[in-house]
């Protein structure tokens, strides 16, 4: 129902920003379609200002693994290539049916998108906002790391229509970890 009313408000908003991104994807779309499941590569990261990203500098590159967890959450479990090791993270999205589009990563709260918005009918986007913090930033995931630049100017293209220039690309330098080891 929340999810109903929260699309009808954010489709009369977007007439009036065009430059915002279509309706979030809802949480129980991520969790049943092979669409969004599996493998992701982190493409870059924006947001209003530096202390929102701060944590992905030196990352040069990622690759995570969107999965169903047990619980009817969703498990996203990453490989970063970081100051010259590799770390395994894991960030749980909790999805409450009642709060739907809307997901909780810990104390932050969550939304997708799909990446047809940024023209890549392979990608995903999700934001992360704390308000108690003041964080606020939109993470872009690719099926490939391939195609990056063309990828890049149309992300950068679309955060800037939102007055958000503030960006961390991870350079892909360095061979990317293996993710079999992070599952």
């Amino acid at each position: 129902m929340l999810g109903h009313i929260l699309g009808l408000f954010y489709a009369g908003i977007q007439v009036i920003l065009p430059c915002l991104p279509p309706t979030p994807l809802s949480g129980q779309s991520l969790l049943t379609h092979d669409k969004y499941l599996g493998d992701w590569y982190f493409v870059g990261v924006a947001a209003f200002d530096k202390e929102s990203i701060a944590t992905y500098k030196g990352i040069d590159n990622s690759v995570a693994k969107l999965h169903k967890a047990s619980d009817s959450s969703l498990l996203m479990t990453a490989a970063l290539h970081q100051e010259d090791e590799c770390k395994v993270l894991s960030w749980t999205y909790k999805v409450n049916p009642a709060l739907d589009p809307i997901m909780k990563e810990g104390e932050q709260l969550a939304l997708a998108f799909d990446g047809k918005w940024v023209h890549c009918d392979t990608c995903l986007l999700i934001t992360k906002t704390d308000l108690e913090k003041g964080i606020f930033r939109i993470m872009l995931f690719a099926r490939s790391q391939e195609s990056r630049e063309e990828l890049l100017k149309s992300f950068k293209s679309k955060m800037e229509c939102l007055e958000i220039d503030e960006f961390v690309v991870p350079p892909q330098e360095k061979e990317f970890c293996k993710l079999d080891a992070a599952t």
